[in-house]
């Protein structure tokens, strides 16, 4: 029974692998953001600004850099998501254990 509640083919590792994958993601983007930052604030913001209003290069690392942030937050929204719906599925399984 508990193998079938917690198994590898239960709804609730599947959720649980989830989260794992969100979080690894989560990181990775996270990661990609902080080094195009960290590369942007290391050159001082006034000759950087000027630098990437001149090059189209750097008009990409924008957009780049804009489309990691969007990636971060659909990737928040889905692990929040997956984990209402972990918590939602323990809820259920403490209930039932309580009313026998």
């Amino acid at each position: 029974m508990i193998r079938e509640l917690f198994g590898s083919g239960s709804i609730y590792a599947t959720l649980r692998d989830g989260l794992d994958e969100s979080t690894r993601t989560h990181r990775r983007i996270a990661n990609r953001v902080a080094n195009t930052t960290n590369a942007i604030g290391s050159a001082g913001f006034a000759s950087e600004l000027s630098r990437q209003q001149q090059s189209a290069s750097a008009r990409n690392a924008e957009a780049d850099l804009e489309g990691s942030m969007t990636q971060l937050a659909d990737n928040q929204v889905r692990f929040d998501a997956t984990a209402r719906l972990l918590q939602r599925a323990y809820s259920q399984i403490r209930t039932a254990l309580k009313n026998g």
